[in-house]
């Protein structure tokens, strides 16, 4: 799975599949860890292949943590043919 904070990636394009989100306290082993599996596991469920324009906010006396993100399918080429 590629996860990008990039909104694009260069020289790659991607078919838009839906919006990634997840949000949990930071209080805790593996919190961002398990974050990102299930950023994964939503995209997965999309059909992507990666997640792009990931942004984080954390904020709060628990550390409360909000990501979102952008699941694509990768594609081969600009012209559009999906990747092997």
């Amino acid at each position: 799975m590629l996860i990008s904070t990039l909104p694009d990636l260069a020289g790659r394009a991607f078919e838009v599949r839906g919006l990634v989100y997840v949000e949990a306290s930071l209080i805790g082993k593996r919190a961002i860890q398990k974050m990102v599996e299930q950023l994964i596991e939503q995209a997965r469920r999309f059909g992507a292949d990666g997640i792009v324009d990931v942004k984080t906010v954390i904020g709060g006396d628990a550390a409360h943590c909000v990501m979102t993100g952008t699941a694509v399918k990768l594609l081969e080429n600009r012209r559009g043919r999906e990747r092997s």
